[in-house]
């Protein structure tokens, strides 16, 4: 069987409407997924076109709406963000805007929410030996994009409030 899908049936701009009834996309992303449903390219490309002509369909706001979503709240780092948008077909000019308007927006404070996040983890694994609560911890803090560096700061911030409050 061919790596082609037989020609879908029906119109790719109903279609991408209701794909974006059910979430945003990207214009790359909604564009592949329209191409592998066996919509033909340049229907598909009339099709965003058209979404985008009508507002419906746009990089920017996309951007800034995950961003937003994924930055607030500590969930992931800047730096994750950029990468997501990157693999969705976010242009890097565009995700870079987009990144630095949340942060800026919503007076996000990288450390804080990497501080945060560490400790809120951190009870959820207190009943592990020291070693390993603090290996997952950095395994967790490292997939969500924080650096390294800084990463090593908190665990020692937070090592060092336990070891303090472990002789009351």
């Amino acid at each position: 069987m061919s790596d082609r899908r037989r020609p879908a049936r029906g119109d790719p701009y109903e279609r991408a409407l209701l794909m974006l009834g059910a979430r945003a996309y990207a214009t790359r992303e909604l564009r592949q997924r329209l191409v592998r449903r066996g919509f033909p390219e340049p229907d598909v490309d009339a099709a965003i076109a058209r979404l985008t002509a009508v507002g419906l369909l746009d990089d920017a706001a996309y951007a800034r709406q995950l961003t937003r979503s994924r930055i607030v709240g500590g969930r992931a780092a800047p730096r994750r963000v950029r990468l997501e948008l990157a693999r969705r077909g976010v242009d890097r000019a565009t995700a870079d805007a987009a990144v630095d308007a949340v942060v800026e927006d919503e007076a996000v404070d990288p450390a804080a929410a990497l501080e945060a996040l560490a400790r809120r983890r951190a009870v959820t694994l207190a009943r592990l030996d020291p070693a390993t609560r603090r290996r997952r911890l950095y395994a967790y803090l490292a997939r969500r994009g924080y650096d390294a560096d800084d990463i090593q700061a908190v665990l020692r911030r937070i090592d060092a409030d336990a070891a303090g409050g472990s002789g009351d």
